[in-house]
């Protein structure tokens, strides 16, 4: 009853509509304004899915973190690959990579400074950073999303560098 009363009192000294405007269209406006700036749910699913990108190469950059010295051979090896494109040879040419690594790591061998275990850990440490460089350009293809020229190199260098690995270690063993 006491705001009803207070209701009329302002209503007196004012005109209703100042009061309809504020109460009701101010708050409005405010609603309609907060409403339509609320991202939609196609830009949710984008925003969920560049923040999965995102996480991906946080991912790859800490378990890159952990192998630097492998992740440095591959890095190197990914130039190499690029420099060669110009003389004819893509850096994506796993077979001809793949058997360029092998004779190197049979050299190695030959001259006792790499074993089968070792040639074993290059296998293992190239393999993870295939994998991971794999989880990266897998969701970068799902959003239609290019990595960078230099991720795309490691890859190619690191899956040449898993074959050629294998490949060294089957002639080791046999």
């Amino acid at each position: 009853m006491k705001k009803l009363l207070l209701f009329l009192l302002l209503v007196r000294e004012y005109d209703l509509w100042v009061y309809i405007v504020v109460y009701v269209g101010v708050p409005l406006l405010i609603f309609f304004a907060i409403y339509t700036n609320l991202p939609s749910k196609e830009e949710k699913k984008k925003q969920k899915e560049l923040s999965e990108f995102k996480n991906s190469i946080k991912v790859l950059i800490k378990k890159m973190d952990e192998i630097p010295d492998w992740y440095r051979i591959i890095q190197a090896r990914g130039n190499g690959h690029a420099m060669m494109v110009n003389a004819g040879i893509k850096a994506d040419n796993y077979e001809y990579w793949g058997n360029a690594h092998k004779d190197e790591y049979i050299m190695k061998y030959k001259e006792s400074n790499l074993d089968v275990e070792g040639i074993k850990l290059r296998i293992e440490k190239f393999r993870l950073i295939t994998t991971e460089l794999e989880k990266v350009i897998k969701i970068a293809s799902k959003l239609n999303l290019n990595v960078t020229t230099e991720m795309a190199n490691d890859y190619h260098a690191a899956r040449a560098s898993v074959l050629g690995a294998e490949k060294a270690l089957k002639e080791m063993t046999s």
